[in-house]
């Protein structure tokens, strides 16, 4: 019984890597069959903390348990910014990045009283009242009769974007104290085996989230690899990643399967009045852009010593086309 157990409860750790707007977050969505699970649609917008995509065992509601940094993690940090902010407080800071990047953080949760406050002062439990688990260092959990209603109670918790002062009348946004959201989805026989993770990448993490990260990827058994189809082979950042995730893979991991994922494949400018002409050109380009990464590929030696040419494989997909068909076929997308 014990071994029959273990079967079943094994479950496959898919990994999932890819820059803002590449369409992570609607190709998880299609993958599991839950279109309005994970925010998506802004091309500004990310997910800032890791989000694990697991299936409900123990009830039929969809849950999101919210694991924040702890108060010692965050205090280090704030002393750290301030001690940044007072080093940039005489230059120009409009174009600075690290500096935006903290801006947007610290704006996020405390408006703009950042600027004229204290770090201690920032500890007041005031500014946590809605999150008393992060004070009590334990996990919030969100629980919800619809993916739709769950989505939108999460979002302060997962994303972050440029527009996000205004944004359905959030004041308060907790992203930037989450390590880690494990969304809980009841009802589908995928997630039964498999948990897919999605990987902020390495701008988007600070270091209290790095060791979680380090050790999610050291157990993928699979890496998903995903990037737009118009720039595949020439994306830069999908191989930087690619590299940066060799570095915790290898023989000794558990890693078999690492998988370059092109979306956006119904994207075809100029496209021609027929429907039958527009999917013979996305059929072509889909077959060109699998030999383009094919052809990068070959050129990783190093992960050659690790990887058998069978651990590679490359896909062609539309997560519009398959949740609303069009052009293209349920196997084309």
């Amino acid at each position: 019984d014990r071994i029959r157990d273990l079967k079943t409860d094994k479950r496959e750790l898919v990994g999932v890597f890819g820059k803002t707007g590449a369409g992570k977050t609607s190709l998880i969505n299609a993958v599991i069959e839950e279109k309005k699970l994970l925010p998506s649609g802004d091309v500004e917008a990310c997910t800032s903390v890791m989000i694990k995509i697991e299936a409900n065992t123990c009830n039929t509601k969809y849950e999101a348990h919210v694991e924040f940094i702890t108060k010692e993690e965050w205090k280090d940090e704030l002393w750290s910014i301030s001690q940044f902010h007072s080093d940039t407080a005489d230059q120009n800071n409009d174009y600075d990045d690290d500096y935006q990047d903290v801006a947007e953080k610290m704006s996020a949760l405390y408006g703009e009283e950042w600027k004229q406050k204290s770090s201690e002062k920032l500890m007041d439990d005031r500014y946590f009242s809605e999150i008393p688990e992060f004070l009590q260092s334990t996990t919030k959990i969100l629980s919800c009769e619809t993916a739709k209603e769950l989505s939108a109670k999460m979002i302060k918790y997962t994303r972050t974007d440029s527009n996000q002062r205004g944004d359905k009348g959030i004041k308060r946004w907790y992203w930037p104290l989450v390590k880690c959201v494990t969304v809980k989805v009841p009802h589908n026989s995928f997630l039964q085996h498999v948990t897919l993770v999605d990987l902020p990448g390495n701008g988007d993490r600070n270091k209290s989230r790095d060791t979680m990260w380090k050790g999610i990827v050291g157990n993928c058994s699979t890496v998903w690899i995903v990037t737009e189809i118009n720039r595949a082979a020439a994306d830069r950042e999908s191989w930087e990643i690619l590299k940066s995730v060799n570095s915790l893979l290898g023989n000794a991991g558990e890693c078999r399967h690492i998988h370059f994922i092109c979306t956006k494949s119904d994207v075809i400018e100029d496209s021609p009045d027929h429907s039958g002409d527009v999917q013979a050109l996305i059929l072509r380009r889909n077959t060109d852009a699998k030999a383009a990464v094919g052809k990068e590929i070959s050129k990783l030696h190093k992960m050659k010593k690790h990887f058998s040419d069978e651990c590679f494989q490359v896909f062609t997909v539309s997560s519009k086309e398959f949740l609303k068909r069009k052009v293209l076929s349920p196997e084309n997308t």
